[in-house]
């Protein structure tokens, strides 16, 4: 079978977890954040190679969107997809929108750093996607919303296209891309990185993700998941979770002896796809989606917790073990705050009647 609502939820739930693990412990040395409790050396905690392994977090939003986009653009006329998908893409921007203003109203009363919102000029600049100072992780929400807008182009190069020949054109792109950052990092001030350099820096992003949204993309089109299950039912068998640990597991401990940072990018397809594999127990995909619906709001809302407004304040329990767990629990329930603001804005007439017109469409 391939894959469901459920199971792009689920790695939904994988990659918020990564996304926690990477932004909050990938660091060596004195960039080590709170007190890890077990070291490789006096340098090198060993969480730290969870966090770099969990760069895979991007790659799997991107994985599971385009997976879906290419599934709808299958099934549907172009004229029923874009209504459908930019009707998505509008939500997601007044999900974006609630939390940009309850954010920024709660940096007028907590912010002891004046970062936000600043002024009116500052606070416009984020709740229109042309910069980030409010939360790093935003960055993603303009590149998001850019390639959702000319997604029909990469659609259709996904459907018309040889796999294999867009695979590797895609994936020589990501590599300049990749190489070029680190050759080459932006040294700009914080007014020219956010407003003179900003259709620079989402071009290159927009290369950077759109490699991520390719492969999503072609494992639709090639039906690898199905493709994939059956041969390792073949060759697995029964003990087929046994064999995949293994095969995980020296995967892994492969790329951390090597560390380097752009082979996580191509493993996160191997990971992806090993995931979609698992057999798993009732209690463990009920873990993963309860992540995974919450995902966005972790993604949106985490960085409040330790960079940016509240800074360093899941640092407050020092070690990851319990650091991690109050991240969560702040997150979710604030996450739980805004679910309840959307419910409410969504049942204005108009909103609720435009709702009922998208969904409608081509029934």
């Amino acid at each position: 079978m391939e894959l469901e609502k459920k199971d792009t939820r689920m790695a939904h739930g994988v990659a918020i977890w990564a996304m926690i693990l990477l932004h909050l412990y990938w660091g060596k040395g004195a960039d080590v954040n709170g007190s890890p409790l077990i070291w490789i050396n006096q340098d090198v905690p060993l969480i730290y190679y969870l966090a770099f392994l969990s760069e895979i977090c991007v790659p799997f939003y991107c994985f599971c969107t385009g997976y879906a986009l290419f599934l709808q653009f299958s099934h549907m006329e172009l004229k029923e997809y874009l209504k459908k998908t930019y009707f998505r893409l509008f939500k997601f921007l007044v999900h974006f929108w609630v939390i940009c203003i309850i954010f920024s109203v709660v940096g007028i009363f907590f912010d002891q750093y004046g970062e936000i919102p600043v002024n009116i000029y500052r606070f416009l600049g984020n709740f229109f996607l042309l910069e980030y100072t409010y939360n790093g992780a935003w960055w993603f929400a303009s590149t998001y919303t850019v390639f959702i807008l000319i997604s029909p182009l990469f659609l259709k190069l996904a459907k018309k296209v040889d796999s294999r020949v867009l695979f590797i054109v895609f994936a020589m792109i990501f590599c300049v891309y990749y190489l070029y950052k680190v050759m080459m990092p932006l040294n700009t001030s914080p007014e020219e990185y956010y407003w003179k350099g900003f259709w620079f820096r989402k071009l290159s992003d927009l290369w950077y993700v759109s490699f991520f949204y390719i492969v999503g993309m072609l494992l639709a089109k090639e039906k690898m998941i199905s493709r994939m299950r059956k041969w390792w039912e073949q060759i697995a068998g029964r003990k087929s979770n046994f064999y995949l640990f293994i095969v995980v597991a020296v995967t892994t401990l492969m790329v951390c002896v090597i560390e380097v940072s752009g082979i996580v990018y191509f493993i996160a397809i191997f990971y992806f796809i090993c995931f979609h594999l698992w057999k798993k127990p009732d209690y463990v995909e009920k873990f993963f989606l309860f992540f995974g619906e919450h995902s966005t709001n972790i993604w949106l809302i985490h960085m409040f917790f330790y960079l940016f407004i509240f800074k360093d304040l899941v640092f407050i329990v020092k070690y990851p073990v319990f650091v991690i767990p109050f991240m969560f629990a702040l997150s979710i329930a604030c996450s739980y705050v805004i679910n309840f603001v959307l419910k409410q804005l969504w049942k204005i007439p108009l909103l609720r009647k435009l709702t009922a017109c998208v969904e409608n469409s081509g029934n």
